[in-house]
């Protein structure tokens, strides 16, 4: 639970950068208010954190599998475990 509450924080952290609203882990992603800038910022912040991206292969777009409008803050939390 502990990592949980640490990577919701970093999350926070970079949505408060971007201009975002603050989300639990309840929350969908679209809660965070961010552009598709800042989902992008987060994205790439959590992989430079977490390394959320390691298992795509070199080459493919880690954004293009990501369905947007259903994507909870749980399975982005998750992602990064």
């Amino acid at each position: 639970m502990e990592k949980e509450l640490e990577i919701l924080e970093f999350i926070n952290k970079v949505i408060r950068e971007e201009k975002g609203s603050r989300v639990t882990t309840d929350s969908m992603l679209r809660d965070t208010a961010l552009d598709s800038f800042g989902y992008t910022v987060l994205f790439l912040e959590l992989d430079d954190a977490y390394e959320i991206f390691a298992d795509v292969p070199e080459g493919e777009d880690p954004f293009q599998k990501i369905e947007w409008d259903t994507l909870t803050i749980k399975e982005v939390i998750e992602r990064c475990i």
